[in-house]
C-alpha cells in the first residue's frame, strides 16, 4: 500500500491558519451573500426526489429504480457529520460505518451497513478545497470501504447495500471556498461516473447521485427526508423553499418526515437567544417551511443536525425529535456550556424549545467540564500561537522603548514601575503606532469574543486585552533595566552601537520567550474562564485541545411496520495504533462502537 499521510488534528491557532480563516470567512461570506454559487446548479424539477421507497439499479450512473421489484419494505441509512479532520478520529468512523455488520455490546442483532451514507455538514477542516478533501476525507473512506469489503458481504445485506450510495450536505466549512470543491466531488454532472471514494480503476467505494447541495429522499412506510442547504447566511433561499414546497405537495397526511440541517439552530437559538434576534430570524425561516408540512398535515418526527461536535438529543410529549450528532471526525465540542435543564423553565424566548426537554447527551457534563482543565496547558496543544504573542510583545516594547534613554532609571530604584508608567504613558503620545497597535488589538480581541451581547463583548475583550498589555508592559520594562545592567558591566556607552545591539537583543529574548510562554498561557486562562463561568467560547476552548476521543454517528433503520429506530453509536476512544493490513488499516487499540442511550431511539 502507498505510504498515506495521517493528517493531524486542525492547528486552529497557528498564526498562518488565523488568517486564512478570516480572510476565507470574509471572502465567503461575501460572495455567498452577493452571487450565491447555487444559482449555476441545475434547477430542480418541481416535486423531484430521490425513490429509496423503491429498489434502486445498482452500478448504475444515473439514479434508476428497478420496475420489476415491488416496493422496498424497509431501509437503514447511516448518517455521519463534522467528518474529514485528523485521520485517527475520521478513520475511526469510517472504519465502523463501512463493515458490512456492526456489533454493538448493548444490541441483541448485529446492525446491517447503512444502504445510504449522509454526511451531515462540514466534510473536511479546516477550510475546503480539492486536496483536502481527498487527504482527509476521501482517502480515509477508501481505505475503510476496503475493510468492509475484506470482512466479507454480510449475509442480511441487500443488493443496494453492496452498492451504497452517498450524499453530503455543505457546512460552513464547505462553503468557504464557495462550494467549488464540494460540488466536484459530490454534484458533478460531467464526473458523475466515478464513485466517492473509489480506487484508481474506479472500483468500490459509493455511488454518487446528488446534483445540488439540497435534495430529498422519498422513504419505504411513507416516510421523507429533506436535507436542507443553509449556506453561510443561516437562512433558506427562495430557490429553496419553492423546490421543498413542491416535494411536500407529494405527501399525505400519513407522512412522516426526518428534517437533516447542517447545524441546530434549536441549540443555538436556546443559548443565544436572550441575548439578538438573529436566532429568531433563523427560525423564521425554518418556520415558514414548517408551515408548509403543517399546511399538508404531514408529521416532522426528527430534526437531526451537525455543526456541534457532540451529540444531544430533545424530545416532546410526541416523540418527536431533536439530535445533535457532530462526531464524525473533527474536535469534540464541550457539553457542559449551558444548562438546558435550566433554561427548560425559561424557554418562552425560543419556539424551538417549547415542550422539548433534553433526554441524552454525549459526553456527559461532569466529563465534558473535566475536559476544560487542559487549557491552562493552551501552549502544549498550540505550540505555533505563542508566535503571534511574542511578535505582538517584542514589537509593542521595541515601540515604547526605541527613544527613552536614562541612565538614573535602574530597577533598585523604589519608583522603578511608577516612573516606568509614565514613561510609558508619554511615550505613547510621542508614538502614534502604539497606539494604533493597542487599539487594533482590543478590537481583534473585541471581536473575537464569544458573545451576542455587545456590552458581554466590550468588556470580555477589552480585559482579555488589557492582560496582555500589562504583561507587555512588564516584561518590556524588564528588558529595559535588565539591557541597562548589562550594559553597566559592559561599560558600553549610551547611544553606542554595543549599547543599542545590547538593548535590542534582551527585548527580543525577554519579550520574545515571555510572550511566546505567557502570552499563550493568558489566551489558555481567558478560554477557560469564558467556559467556566460564562458558558461562552465552547468552540474555540476546545477546539484548542484537538480532543479525537468521543466520536459518535447514527444509524437509521426503518422496518416493515413503519417504525423509524435511531441508533446513536459512540467511540469512546479512538484507535491512536492501526495495524497495516495492505490496502487499509484495522484498529489496534481505542474501543469498540458502543450505544450512547441506554437503549435505541424508537420514532413512530
Amino acid at each position: 500500500m502507498p505510504e498515506i499521510k495521517k493528517a493531524k488534528m486542525t492547528n486552529w491557532y497557528d498564526p498562518r491558519q488565523l488568517i486564512d480563516t478570516a480572510k476565507r470567512t470574509v471572502i465567503s461570506t461575501t460572495v455567498g451573500q452577493y452571487a450565491d454559487p447555487r444559482s449555476g446548479m441545475p434547477d430542480p424539477k418541481p416535486g423531484e426526489f430521490f425513490d429509496y421507497s423503491k429498489h434502486v439499479i445498482p452500478g448504475k450512473i444515473d439514479f434508476e429504480v428497478d420496475k420489476s421489484k415491488d416496493d422496498r419494505k424497509e431501509i437503514w441509512i447511516d448518517y455521519a457529520a463534522d467528518v474529514g479532520d485528523g485521520f485517527n478520529p475520521t478513520y475511526a468512523v469510517a472504519y465502523y460505518l463501512s463493515q458490512p455488520e456492526l456489533q454493538l455490546a448493548d444490541v441483541e442483532r448485529p446492525l446491517p451497513r447503512g444502504e445510504i451514507l449522509f454526511f451531515g455538514g462540514d466534510g473536511v477542516y479546516p477550510t475546503a478545497n480539492a486536496k483536502r478533501y481527498e487527504d482527509q476525507l476521501v482517502t480515509p473512506y477508501r481505505m475503510a470501504f476496503k475493510a468492509g469489503v475484506a470482512k466479507g458481504q454480510s449475509p442480511v445485506a441487500s443488493e443496494l447495500a453492496q452498492c451504497p450510495d452517498i450524499f453530503a450536505l455543505p457546512g460552513n466549512h464547505d462553503w468557504y471556498d464557495s462550494l467549488v470543491a464540494f460540488k466536484l466531488l459530490f454534484c458533478s454532472h460531467v464526473f458523475n461516473a466515478r464513485r466517492f471514494a473509489a480506487d484508481e480503476k474506479g472500483n468500490g467505494g459509493w455511488a454518487t447521485r446528488q446534483k445540488r447541495s439540497y435534495f430529498t429522499f422519498k422513504l419505504p412506510q411513507n416516510w421523507w427526508l429533506l436535507a436542507v442547504d443553509l449556506q453561510l447566511s443561516h437562512d433558506i433561499d427562495v430557490a429553496q423553499l419553492e423546490y421543498f414546497e413542491s416535494v411536500i405537495r407529494n405527501m399525505g397526511k400519513d407522512d412522516k418526515v426526518i428534517l437533516c440541517v447542517p447545524e441546530p439552530y434549536w441549540e443555538k437559538a436556546i443559548k443565544y437567544g436572550e441575548v439578538t434576534d438573529k436566532y429568531a430570524e433563523k427560525e423564521k425561516s425554518i418556520k415558514k417551511l414548517e408551515g408548509y408540512f403543517k399546511d399538508r398535515e404531514v408529521q416532522v418526527r426528527a430534526f437531526i443536525a451537525g455543526d456541534l461536535h457532540h451529540y444531544r438529543r430533545f424530545e416532546d410529549d410526541e416523540g418527536v425529535q431533536k439530535i445533535t450528532a457532530g462526531g464524525g471526525g473533527a474536535f469534540l465540542h464541550p457539553t457542559h456550556d449551558f444548562d438546558f435543564e435550566e433554561a427548560q423553565t425559561k424557554s418562552g424566548h425560543s419556539v424551538f424549545f417549547r415542550g422539548f426537554s433534553m433526554r441524552g447527551e454525549y459526553p456527559k457534563y461532569a466529563a465534558s467540564k473535566k475536559l476544560e482543565w487542559r487549557n491552562f496547558g493552551f501552549l502544549f496543544y498550540n505550540w505555533t500561537f505563542g508566535i503571534l504573542t511574542a511578535g505582538i510583545y517584542f514589537v509593542l516594547a521595541l515601540l515604547v522603548h526605541g527613544k527613552i534613554q536614562d541612565d538614573k532609571l535602574r530597577w533598585t530604584n523604589d519608583k522603578f514601575w511608577s516612573k516606568a508608567t509614565t514613561m510609558t504613558i508619554d511615550r505613547m503620545i510621542e508614538e502614534p503606532l502604539v497606539i494604533l497597535i493597542v487599539i487594533l488589538l482590543l478590537l481583534g480581541l473585541i471581536f473575537f469574543t464569544d458573545s451576542e451581547s455587545k456590552r458581554y463583548k466590550r468588556w470580555a475583550g477589552f480585559l482579555h486585552g488589557t492582560a496582555h498589555l500589562i504583561a507587555t508592559f512588564i516584561f518590556g520594562w524588564l528588558a529595559y533595566a535588565l539591557s541597562l545592567w548589562i550594559n553597566d558591566r559592559a561599560t558600553a556607552t549610551e547611544g553606542s552601537t554595543l549599547s543599542n545591539v545590547i538593548w535590542f537583543s534582551t527585548v527580543l529574548v525577554v519579550c520574545g520567550i515571555g510572550g511566546y510562554i505567557v502570552g499563550s498561557f493568558i489566551m489558555g486562562v481567558y478560554l477557560y474562564i469564558s467556559l467556566h463561568f460564562f458558558g461562552r467560547h465552547s468552540n474555540e476552548a476546545f477546539s484548542a485541545l484537538k480532543i479525537e476521543d468521543y466520536k459518535n454517528f447514527l444509524r437509521m433503520h426503518i422496518d416493515t411496520n413503519g417504525i423509524l429506530t435511531i441508533y446513536p453509536i459512540k467511540i469512546e476512544t479512538v484507535p491512536k495504533d492501526w495495524k497495516d493490513d495492505g490496502e487499509y488499516f484495522t484498529p489496534v487499540d481505542g474501543t469498540k462502537p458502543k450505544l450512547i442511550e441506554d437503549r435505541p431511539i424508537v420514532v413512530s
